[in-house]
């Protein structure tokens, strides 16, 4: 009887094991395939023009004001029409942002390609 039973909890530990990797392994693969960060990261091109747009804004008003105090709150409002028109909110773009941000190659090359933009936009005028 004894036996029996260590043979059943034996089993019923086993099979815990077993559900409880199951699992893991459940979580782990849907969490990496996704990601609702991965799922909210603008596309690198629209991404790209939201960068130039939002940067051009963040630069008048640091030339403007000089101190981010003064003009958080401005700049903030500056922002909420571009956010609009790209149809997305302030919080996705802050992640896409940290998202790209973190890919140190990949965001280098988005900023050049913003850069590439501005002195495109200065030659045409």
């Amino acid at each position: 009887m004894e036996n029996e039973t260590i043979t059943l909890m034996k089993v019923g530990v086993r099979s815990l094991q077993l559900t409880l990797s199951g699992v893991l392994l459940l979580f782990i693969s849907s969490s990496c395939k996704n990601s609702p960060n991965q799922q909210r990261v603008v596309e690198k091109e629209r991404m790209i023009e939201l960068m130039a747009e939002v940067y051009l804004v963040e630069m008048h008003y640091q030339k403007a004001y000089g101190i981010p105090g003064l003009y958080q709150e401005p700049l903030e409002r500056a922002l909420i029409p571009i956010f609009k028109k790209h149809q997305i909110s302030r919080k996705q773009y802050e992640l896409s942002f940290t998202y790209y941000a973190s890919h140190p190659s990949l965001f280098l090359e988005m900023n050049e390609s913003v850069i590439q933009r501005y002195n495109e936009a200065s030659i045409q005028r």
